[in-house]
Order: structure tokens, then sequence, then C-alpha cells
């Protein structure tokens, strides 16, 4: 399994069978060398500048980056400036019991825009070691968290291509939404199939774009009954579906409640 099967993976498939973080402080010009291990390694570089030797490659990394060196890696490092890093080390194995490979070569996954990994690799070395009651549940939770971050970053670039490509479509959704017509005006919006895009649109929003229609349209309607403007019959109309009963029906669907119950409340 790669990292970007995570996505689609489901509990049974996965079993976190060991993890080891390190919080690691060296100063500019330290070398260190790593024999081939059994683990899954990464290193998120707090501060600092890098450049790791891999079998005559070199892959340079700084602050932010976070980087990947699969099991039986050996390398040397050579930090180039004062530098802080955590290194986790992690055994996930696979509903087969084989151990579970994030890519095929070393490399930097990702750059740490957003500044998420911080936090959350602190909370995680604070439970790694931990006894007390739950602690191992944490450690569980916190450890997949930190898997599902690092799945979205690494395969962000791909969804935002996805994205990119339907993005006609989902401003012409989320501005027509009331209407109703066919989903080849959509895919010609996108210059694509039919086919080809209700696949793609599947696969970027979990749902197919007449599904994700009808979630802006009792999304918009809850807002109207909240607000006490409008009657369940007139929230209905003002988001484009005349049918008072099927709208009860698909309001009940996508929250769980009637119409009338909400506008009551």
């Amino acid at each position: 399994m790669k990292m970007n099967s995570l996505a689609h993976a489901s509990i049974g498939e996965l079993s976190l069978v060991s993890l080891r973080l390190e919080d690691c402080e060296v100063p500019a010009n330290h070398r260190h060398e790593m024999q081939p291990a059994a683990v899954e390694r990464f290193v998120y570089i707090t501060s600092g500048e890098v450049c790791f030797f891999l079998d005559g490659k070199e892959l340079y990394a700084g602050a932010r980056d976070m980087v990947y060196l699969p099991r039986d890696t050996a390398y040397h490092s050579l930090w180039l400036s004062d530098a802080l890093f955590v290194v986790a080390d992690i055994i996930l194995r696979d509903a087969q019991g084989q151990d579970i490979r994030f890519e095929d070569a070393p490399s930097v996954l990702f750059h740490d825009t957003h500044h998420v990994y911080d936090g959350l690799l602190r909370e995680l070395a604070e439970k790694a070691d931990a006894v007390g009651p739950f602690d191992w549940l944490e450690r569980l939770s916190l450890t997949f968290r930190l898997l599902c971050e690092m799945a979205r970053d690494t395969n962000r670039a791909e969804l935002d291509e996805k994205y990119g490509r339907i993005k006609e479509a989902l401003s012409y959704l989320e501005s027509h939404y009331t209407s109703d017509f066919p989903v080849e005006v959509l895919a010609e919006l996108c210059s694509m199939s039919t086919a080809s895009f209700r696949r793609l649109f599947v696969a970027c929003k979990g749902m197919s774009p007449v599904e994700y229609r009808n979630r802006l349209r009792v999304r918009r309607a809850s807002d109207l009954l909240k607000s006490g403007r409008c009657t369940v019959s007139e929230a209905a109309e003002a988001v484009g579906i005349r049918d008072v009963r099927y709208f009860g029906k698909l309001f009940k669907r996508y929250t769980g409640t009637n119409p009338g119950t909400l506008k009551k409340q």
C-alpha cells in the first residue's frame, strides 16, 4: 500500500505495530550515519537545513519540510546549519500482515506551509511512552491523525489538479443549484465526456453532481427555515423544488430531521 491509497483504506486494513518519536537538536556541520532499519522513517525539520546522501544521490530539505526515508534505507546526513527536527519511526501493516510502504524512494513529501505538524508531533511525543489510563488510545488516535494529514498533503498536488479540471462545473453548480439541468451541461463546461466527468467529480467530491446540487439546496433551505422568514413550501420553492413532499424526503435524508421540525425549533 502507498500513501495515496490511505484515502480509500478501511480501519481493518491498517495495524499500528510500532511508533517511536525522537526530538533532536544538532549544530551546523553535524554528520550522522544511518544503517538500514526495518521502519518507515519520517523526519520533520522544525528549523535548519540538511543534505541526505543516499546511494550516490543527494536530497536537500529545509525548515517545515517532511522527509520520507523508506525502510531498509542506508544514508548519511550533513546538517548545514543549527537545526531542530523530529524523527518518527513507524511500522504499519496491512490486513495480510505485510509492512506498508508509503513511497518507493526517499523524498521530501511536502512543505508544511500552514505549520500543522509542530503541535501534532509535540502532542504525539508527549503520549509516545505514556502509560496512564487511555494513553494508548490517545497515542493511536494521534498517530492516525498524523497519517491522515500526511496522506492529504502528499496527494494535495494531485487533488488540486483534479479539482482544477472540474472547477468550472463546481462554480456553475454553486451559482445555479436552484435550476434543473442535465449533467451533460456540466461536462461540456469542463470540456470532458459525460462519463469521464462523472468519474472525476465523484473522485473529488465523494458524491455525484446531482447529490452535490441537492446538498447545496438543502443547506440553503436550512438557512431560510432557521431565519424564520419562510414557510416550508416557500423554502422548497426558493431552492428550486416545487414538490413539498419530495423536498421533505430530501431534507430528512441529508439532515436527519423534518423541515417543519427545524422551522419550529
